[in-house]
């Protein structure tokens, strides 16, 4: 007789294939000369055989590819029920359909969670048949297994890849239309400023509540564009020690009064190259959560370290390709994540905060952030107790260098420099002129890159280009700054967006960005910077 490979069990489901029937009647050791069990002993897929007529139900023969499996030796193994596999995180459901086909005498064909000698877990795809003899009397109940954890890992992959990729195309595109909408309300608010008596109390307090509720709208589009790992990273070489180091103080004031902030770093850390405001947010999102988790009393300890991956054990390699990283680490002695959610800890929108108190959306732009950075972010409970979060950064060859404050010219209101502005929403171009008008220059107003070649073409008399990215009509503000670099070479750049790719980010490094929604004093400052910086791109 033959045994079937347990990747195609769907004849044994129908009940194509009927059980297996041998004529000897003998325990298996004592018969080694029968096909069956010769057959069982050979082959390279793990089999057991079980005798139901004895209690319990117990192993009475193992092939060597079980023990190699499982970890345990043959006298380990015989004599023993099959439950010895079974363990806390085996699927009780599963259990008891496998308890209830042997009590019928029945086929089945099931995945299984179960742990190996040295406490480790693996997915058995388990097919368990009856073994009747020629008269139908039940002699055994036959196993075969196969170990599937890389098959089942594979497909939790990809399942996460795409739950991720299908709410990230929604956010990044909500995101989108969300910063159009936040940029007009913003620019607005500071004309109105511009324009109100300082003496007229209400109508400030009124415009500055407009501007806080935009700004939080900003933020939170921002934590849309990170999960959906859709934002334009700035990275650079950087010590993640310096950067912890600067921006002390901001992490002192997140972690709160009563919560003792605490550092240990290694001072070989190796170099990563990342984008610096990214990386504060994601650990102020972290340390924000343990501060939450503390109830505003206790430590929080961030920790450096170099890791080699998969090779120190930390099991992020399951996700990670191997290499080296720079690993941060962020603990708390808190009550630790409960270790139902813990796989869920990163999903957008999921919070365990009470209502209005939090968007779901922070460790979720943490995951986002990292792996669009190349890297991984991780959750776990410590043995001593809280939570204990991990972000691998790959390492970067090169020296560091200290990030230093943009140097910010003079406020230029002269009116001379003429600015070819180049918007495709109505609501946002209207504003944009205007802001720019009442910040002195001299602006044109296109709607398509088209267009502002057909201006240039009659007039290339403009000092600076002030276009968005996504655009429709063929070609978007990264081919309109090149065609314009190329063609009109004394004409700078500065390119705006609320929203990119990976394939517009590529091109977009070339030139100075502005992220939307943008304030009136932050447009005029990175326009003087974009035209009066030595060297500034021409």
């Amino acid at each position: 007789m033959g045994t079937h490979d347990l990747a195609g069990t769907d004849d044994f489901e129908h009940g194509h294939v009927p059980p297996p029937v041998i004529d000897h009647r003998a325990a298996p050791h004592d018969a080694p000369h029968d096909i069956f069990f010769a057959a069982v002993k050979t082959t390279r897929m793990p089999m057991i055989v079980t005798d139901p007529k004895r209690p319990d139900n117990p192993i009475i023969f193992c092939n060597e590819a079980f023990t190699f499996m499982t970890g345990y030796e043959e006298h380990e193994i015989v004599g023993s029920n099959c439950r010895f596999l079974q363990g806390p995180e085996t699927d009780r459901d599963i259990i008891d359909q496998l308890r209830a086909a042997i009590a019928k005498r029945e086929e089945i064909a099931v995945e299984v969670l179960n742990y190996r000698k040295n406490g480790s877990t693996f997915w058995n795809a388990l097919f368990v048949s009856p073994v009747f003899d020629e008269s139908g009397e039940l002699l055994y109940f036959f196993g075969s297994q196969l170990d599937i954890s890389r098959r089942r890992e594979a497909e939790e992959a990809l399942h996460e890849a795409q739950k991720m990729e299908a709410v990230g195309k929604l956010t990044g595109g909500i995101a989108h239309d969300f910063n159009n909408l936040l940029q007009v309300i913003l620019g607005y608010v500071d004309i109105l400023e511009a324009k109100i008596d300082a003496s007229d109390r209400g109508a400030r307090r009124a415009v500055d509540a407009i501007a806080m509720s935009a700004n939080r709208g900003a933020t939170l589009t921002q934590q849309l564009l990170a999960f959906a790992r859709k934002q334009e990273l700035r990275d650079r070489l950087l010590n993640f020690n310096q950067l912890i180091a600067d921006f002390r103080p901001i992490l002192d004031r997140t972690a709160g009064e009563g919560v003792t902030l605490r550092r240990q770093l290694d001072d070989h850390l190796w170099n990563c190259r990342i984008d610096p405001v990214q990386a504060e947010m994601a650990l102020l999102n972290i340390i924000g959560n343990g501060r939450d988790a503390l109830g505003g009393s206790g430590t929080i300890t961030i920790s450096t370290r170099n890791a080699v991956l998969p090779d120190d054990g930390a099991g992020a390699s399951l996700k990670l390709q191997p290499g080296e990283y720079a690993a941060i680490t962020i603990g708390d002695d808190g009550p630790g994540i409960d270790p139902t959610i813990v796989d869920k800890i990163f999903d957008p929108f999921f919070t365990t905060k009470e209502m209005g108190k939090g968007t779901g959306l922070g460790l979720a732009m943490v995951y986002g952030f990292m792996r669009q950075s190349g890297g991984l972010a991780t959750a776990e409970n410590q043995e001593g107790g809280g939570a204990l979060f991990t972000l691998y950064f790959p390492r970067a060859s090169g020296s560091s260098t200290e990030r230093r404050s943009p140097v910010v010219q003079p406020q230029s209101r002269g009116g001379v420099e003429r600015v070819l502005m180049v918007e495709d929403q109505i609501e946002v171009g209207e504003l944009g002129q205007e802001m720019l008008r009442d910040l002195g220059y001299d602006v044109t107003l296109v709607n398509s890159a088209r267009a502002a070649l057909d201006v240039l073409a009659g007039d290339s008399d403009f000092k600076l280009l002030f276009t968005d990215i996504l655009m429709p009509g063929g070609m978007n503000g990264v081919g309109l700054a090149n065609a314009v670099k190329r063609d009109y070479p004394r004409t700078a750049v500065l390119l705006t967006t609320g929203f990119a790719d990976e394939a517009i980010d590529e091109g977009a490094r070339s030139y100075e960005l502005i992220r939307k929604p943008y304030r009136r004093t932050e447009l005029n400052e990175r326009i003087r910077q974009v035209l009066d910086k030595p060297g500034a791109r021409t």
